[in-house]
């Protein structure tokens, strides 16, 4: 009899554990939305952008753009370039599908926006919880800036401006790369 209830027991924890497991994965349809501003800066070593995911523990997920240059060896050329991302994502280790799959041309002045799966760069649906975006930009070789903005994915629609910051003081008052970034879950 007690092994019985004893296996009772443990069918039914499975069920619940099972059924948490599904309620925890990002539901089908929904998305995470990047939009920005984006403002060119003329001359070379500037007008590098990368835009990737994280998990809160830092562990990269995806990239979900990098500009042209930078992504396919750009990095090697010119070390600066990028090189918060290029460390992150292990990106000298990408497989060529993925460096084709989210390099493009340097972004045109204005709005910008990329999107996100809920994937991670094998193709694997990532669970619920809270992830981060982050961006990147090479304001001129070495001189940086930043985003990083949290959003919860598996609820209801989220929305964040998350922080810019730079790689040294005084940069904000000069040129700059991107602004009014946006992230949406919905």
């Amino acid at each position: 009899m007690k092994s019985i209830i004893s296996l009772l027991l443990t069918l039914a924890c499975t069920l619940v554990f099972a059924g948490n497991l599904q309620a925890q994965t990002a539901p089908e349809g929904k998305k995470v939305t990047v939009t920005y501003q984006w403002v060119r800066i003329p001359g070379p070593g500037s007008n590098q952008v990368a835009i990737w995911v994280e998990d809160v523990r830092g562990s990269y997920v995806r990239t979900l753009f990098a500009t042209r240059y930078t992504a396919q060896g750009g990095y090697v050329r010119r070390p600066v370039s990028l090189s918060e991302w290029v460390q992150k994502s292990d990106w000298k280790n990408a497989p060529k599908e993925e460096v084709d799959a989210v390099s493009g041309s340097t972004p045109a002045a204005g709005l910008q926006t990329v999107t996100w799966d809920g994937r991670d760069r094998t193709g694997k649906v990532m669970p619920a919880g809270t992830y981060v975006i982050r961006m990147e930009a090479n304001i001129l070789n070495e001189k940086k800036m930043f985003f990083r903005g949290e959003i919860s994915v598996g609820g209801g629609n989220q929305k964040t401006n998350g922080n810019i910051t730079y790689s040294e003081p005084g940069l904000e008052s000069g040129n700059v790369l991107f602004r009014d970034v946006v992230v949406e879950y919905k």
